[in-house]
């Protein structure tokens, strides 16, 4: 599969899976490798039954879909990011459930969760820096306490926590 250059150059950086239309795992990225292994996949070369039901829907349709998987207060949210006929290339997201995700939030500082509202409302670092008077750097740093924090890697996940996008679409 070739991947539009949009997503190869971020690929190392997120959990992407490139996987035939009938499960089996073609590629996996470091990240993605891991969490698959984390949700206990019997088989490490292939999808699921019900993830591979659901990706047979999705590569004879053309509607965007994700599919979430729970496990021990974790979600892990698969979407369809790229598809060709012979591989669909999928982005997979790990969020804390909403149970969890409110014990992750009561770890974080009144500022912090300032910082995480502006996030979730597509701001960049520097534009919340101008809002709450600091630097950009500041931002920066309460960004990489806040991710540990809620277990997550990136700020779209964070804002999750924030937008409750616990769900399938």
């Amino acid at each position: 599969m070739i991947l539009p250059r949009s997503i190869e150059r971020n690929a190392a950086q997120q959990a992407l899976l490139v996987v035939s239309p009938e499960g089996r795992i073609q590629f996996a990225t470091a990240r993605a490798a891991g969490w698959l292994k984390d949700f206990a996949f019997s088989r490490p070369n292939r999808l699921p039954r019900a993830l591979a039901g659901w990706l047979d829907e999705v590569v004879s349709s053309s509607r965007p879909s994700r599919f979430i998987l729970d496990r021990a207060g974790t979600q892990l949210c698969l979407q369809v990011l790229y598809r060709e006929p012979k591989a669909v290339c999928l982005l997979l997201e790990q969020r804390a459930k909403s149970g969890a995700a409110n014990h992750a939030r009561s770890l974080l500082t009144q500022r912090q969760i300032e910082v995480l509202s502006w996030v979730a409302r597509g701001k960049t670092n520097a534009e919340i820096a101008k809002i709450l008077s600091l630097k950009t750097g500041t931002i920066g740093k309460y960004l990489e306490r806040i991710f540990p924090k809620l277990g997550v890697e990136n700020r779209t996940a964070a804002a999750s926590f924030v937008l409750g996008t616990n769900h399938t679409s």
